[in-house]
């Protein structure tokens, strides 16, 4: 009998795992339409052990929303970036994760769908290999950590929220 492939918000929740890693957050749950992503999202960073700079969930949508949000078109690399980029210091070389990863975020912006909006607390992309060259830095700080990247998504019926950090 065929093995059966793990589900995908459990391959996603690894990341979150107790280990030595910088992810906070890496959860793929059903929506609450009663509340917004950034409820969601909330509750999700204040479960962790980690002093976050954002003090309630409109404070995190505030910051949250100053960036402009994108969609499923624009979120090619965001999973990965976050899970494994390093901020405070980036690799030499401009690469892509291990290509698992680079599946697991096709797959998860495919569960969330072409008509999923993504919100980053930063202009800027986790990895370098994706981002828009003479585009501004813009970054709204929600963990207490020197660098952190946030992001929240909300398609299909998904919830979306990763979080991860730095510090040098």
């Amino acid at each position: 009998m065929p093995k059966r492939p793990t589900p995908l918000q459990n391959r996603l929740a690894r990341y979150q795992a107790v280990r030595k890693s910088n992810v906070l957050a890496s959860v793929l749950k059903p929506a609450d339409a009663s509340r917004s992503v950034f409820e969601v999202a909330w509750d999700v960073l204040r479960s962790q052990a980690f002093p976050l700079e954002v003090t309630d969930a409109a404070d995190l949508a505030d910051r949250m929303t100053r960036s402009e949000a994108f969609g499923a078109a624009q979120a090619a690399g965001w999973v990965a970036g976050v899970l494994t980029a390093r901020f405070a210091y980036p690799p030499a070389k401009d690469e892509l994760p291990d290509p698992k990863l680079c599946k697991l975020d096709d797959q998860v912006i495919a569960a969330l769908g072409a008509d999923s909006v993504w919100h980053a607390n930063s202009d800027d992309h986790p990895l370098p290999v994706f981002r828009e060259s003479g585009r501004g830095f813009g970054w709204s700080a929600i963990t207490c950590a020197t660098f952190d990247v946030v992001v929240v998504a909300r398609g299909n019926g998904l919830d979306l929220v990763l979080a991860s950090f730095d510090e040098d």
